[in-house]
């Protein structure tokens, strides 16, 4: 009850309006005869090494980067976190807490009640999600609005000491208490409302009882299930990295677009710490700000990239394009993908640069994840839980993530919210 109750004031402080999901659920796509088989080239310079204009700008930013905070690094340099390193680095753990119910009332996805996950409608093929069909739409940017609402307030809560077993609960009530479903909930028996994935765990971490430390470089993913669709996104901050003597709460603009480009306040227009407590949390903190600049940079790239007739190996290109400019790699064994009324589903979205060849058409629907690792990219799923995915070299990782929709306007963020003001607590 709390933890809505806080959702509450929130929602209020946001003066953010989202979409209520209504009307008729959507039809199945293979009955309106919405979907392709047959693939058209798009042009591409997918597997080109050439610099880009991407690269250039990028290139340029990370060295008005370097050069505001006195870095020289090396490419694929480490700067693994002296706390937490993968799930099981010991710490003093506590019980999990126990998740509750899903009230009456709340539509269910298909696995919910039994954890499986049946095959997809769509297989191989490309699905168009009805850019003509407004019920359809209305969901989806009902879904990808509540996703997007509720991780911006997760990424409120992640301040030192709280653990990521209170976050996913604090998600569960902000989602079921607006009637929709956290579509991480028992999806192939993921045991809880979203993923929180510290450090040197790059996707799917389960949440737990470790505390947050300051530094921390913590990715967190919110999908909610809402009017029959899903939607999808995912952000990542660094832990406790902004002033100490910065007022109790202050009141901002919220932009997740225009900060990315800007070395003195984070992508949630939160301006960044300038003292630090020891050359040790300095060195830690601006390569860890560093490693997530980088990587919603590359996010909006490919976003951008995503334009009615390009090859969707383009998007990867462009994100391929920021991570070199950076010095970052890029993880391979994660990819976007189709999302609507099934949570994972084609086309599939890789980060890198490829030769896939599919166009872009108006009316796909699709995710966009880059995760960053400030090492090699190699890794893999813990031992322990069998879903957190851990760089093989200890090095921090970083992802971002938005639904977008290919229109003729250009690509479209479902989960971009509108500037809002936010009124920000560093002890919410």
């Amino acid at each position: 009850q709390q933890s809505f109750s806080q959702f509450e004031r929130f929602v209020v402080r946001k003066m953010l309006v989202v979409s209520r999901s209504g009307g008729v659920v959507a039809r199945s796509l293979v009955a309106r005869g919405l979907l392709r088989t047959s693939v058209p080239t798009g042009t591409s310079r997918a597997l080109s090494t050439q610099h880009s204009e991407v690269f250039e700008k990028a290139k340029a930013r990370a060295q008005a980067f370097d050069d505001k905070y006195g870095l020289d690094l090396k490419p694929l340099e480490l700067f693994a976190s002296p706390f937490r390193v993968s799930p099981s680095c010991p710490y003093e753990a506590q019980e999990s807490m126990p998740q509750k119910p899903v009230p009456t009332g709340v539509e269910l996805p298909v696995y919910a009640e039994t954890g499986g996950v049946p095959e997809s409608d769509f297989s191989d093929l490309i699905s168009l999600q009805a850019a003509d069909d407004p019920d359809f739409l209305h969901n989806v940017e009902g879904a990808s609005q509540m996703a997007r609402m509720v991780l911006i307030y997760a990424c409120e809560q992640a301040v030192p000491g709280r653990m990521s077993d209170e976050l996913s609960h604090a998600v569960y009530h902000a989602l079921v208490a607006n009637n929709a479903y956290p579509s991480w909930l028992n999806y192939a028996a993921f045991p809880k409302s979203m993923t929180v994935s510290v450090n040197d765990v790059v996707v799917q971490g389960i949440p737990d009882t470790y505390p947050f430390q300051k530094g921390d470089v913590v990715s967190l993913d919110v999908s909610a299930f809402l009017g029959g669709v899903h939607g999808d996104n995912a952000a990542t901050v660094v832990v406790g990295d902004w002033p100490d003597d910065i007022p109790d709460s202050f009141t901002h603009v919220h932009s997740d677009f225009d900060k990315s480009f800007d070395t003195g306040h984070d992508w949630r227009g939160i301006p960044y710490r300038t003292e630090f407590e020891s050359d040790e949390q300095k060195l830690w903190m601006l390569t860890g700000r560093r490693l997530v600049k980088a990587n919603i940079e590359a996010l909006n790239a490919g976003w951008e990239a995503a334009t009615v007739g390009s090859n969707i190996a383009d998007i990867g290109a462009a994100i391929n394009d920021v991570a070199d400019a950076y010095g970052y790699d890029v993880v391979r064994s994660y990819r976007g993908r189709g999302i609507g009324t099934e949570f994972h589903c084609a086309p599939f979205v890789k980060h890198f640069r490829n030769d896939d060849s599919i166009e872009l058409e108006p009316g796909m629907i699709f995710t966009i994840e880059p995760a960053f690792t400030e090492g090699h990219r190699q890794c893999h799923p813990s031992k322990d839980d069998k879903w957190a995915v851990i760089t093989n070299d200890g090095g921090r990782s970083s992802q971002f993530a938005h639904t977008i929709m290919v229109t003729e306007e250009g690509p479209r963020k479902m989960t971009q919210s509108e500037d809002s003001i936010v009124q920000w607590s560093k002890n919410h």
